[in-house]
């Protein structure tokens, strides 16, 4: 591509860019791994690990949502390179009520001819993932002329993502690109190919939000629910001594149809963030699989 054709491709990534209405949004930006955990390592020489790539690519982003869209505000789970929990990251996007997490990521793969962005959603059950996930896609493959591996959720998959699963609002997962391609990871480790991911992230967030403005959640006044931890399930009853240490009142449900019939929670709590408070203390307690759960009163 010519340095000409490379600049008006930037600029027109940028054409049409305006605000919304203003209705005050949180966003999430997950920056992907950090710290001791440096993600996919570098390949070439003089390239870098996935955790900085992530970094890069996600505060080009950040810098973008917060210079044209002064409705929406930014959370980033990390900011420097520092190691973040899986569990944090999500405590992070939950505690603060965001409307949507976007979490940053470099995909790689033995087959080194494998190229392109990919987009991970829970499940598609969820259309406003759906929706969100396309609008993105969209631009990597239109705007910014980049070759897409599609959408795909956990049946696709095969397994959970957990920062997709235990956020409680539309989240996704974005592989920008493969290090393990040649061509790619050298185009990831340029400025421009960074500019050019973070701006097609932009356009396709802005223009979801443009299209589906997320009303607020005030989960203190939902009626009709309360939230609890469920702390285990089990298809055979289990002795409550299991639970001793908690020191708190465990409650056993049984589900008859159910392969896991006992499942076992903790807490009566009236809105989510105070259940999810709950979660993190029973979760050093050892049960680090907890997780917040809806019932009708």
């Amino acid at each position: 591509m010519s340095k000409i054709l490379s600049l008006f491709l930037l600029l027109f990534l940028f054409i049409g860019f305006q605000g919304v209405a203003q209705q005050k949004i949180v966003l999430v930006i997950d920056v992907g791994h950090g710290g001791r955990d440096p993600g996919n390592l570098a390949v070439g020489k003089k390239m870098i690990n996935e955790k900085y790539l992530n970094l890069k690519i996600a505060k080009k982003f950040g810098a973008y949502v917060k210079k044209h869209l002064k409705n929406v505000k930014v959370i980033y789970t990390r900011k420097t390179d520092k190691y973040v929990s899986l569990e944090d990251r999500t405590d992070i996007a939950n505690d603060n009520n965001a409307d949507l997490f976007i979490s940053i990521h470099c995909n790689s793969n033995p087959d080194t001819a494998i190229y392109g962005t990919r987009i991970h959603i829970h499940s598609e059950k969820n259309k406003k993932a759906v929706r969100f996930a396309k609008s993105i896609d969209n631009q990597f493959t239109t705007r910014a002329a980049r070759k897409s591996i599609g959408v795909c959720d956990r049946r696709f998959r095969g397994y959970d993502l957990f920062v997709v699963k235990r956020t409680n609002m539309t989240a996704l997962l974005i592989e920008t690109g493969f290090m393990s391609n040649p061509a790619e990871e050298k185009y990831l480790n340029t400025t421009y190919g960074q500019d050019i991911i973070a701006s097609a992230i932009f356009r396709g967030f802005r223009e979801y939000i443009k299209k589906n403005l997320p009303k607020k959640k005030t989960r203190t006044k939902k009626t009709g629910l309360i939230y609890k931890v469920q702390i285990s399930a089990s298809p055979v009853k289990l002795s409550k001594s299991k639970f001793k240490h908690l020191k708190m009142k465990v409650d056993e449900s049984y589900y008859k149809q159910n392969k896991y019939k006992y499942k076992y929670t903790v807490g009566n709590a009236k809105s989510f963030g105070e259940a999810n408070k709950l979660r993190r203390k029973v979760a050093k307690k050892g049960f680090k699989d907890a997780f917040v759960i809806t019932e009708k009163k």
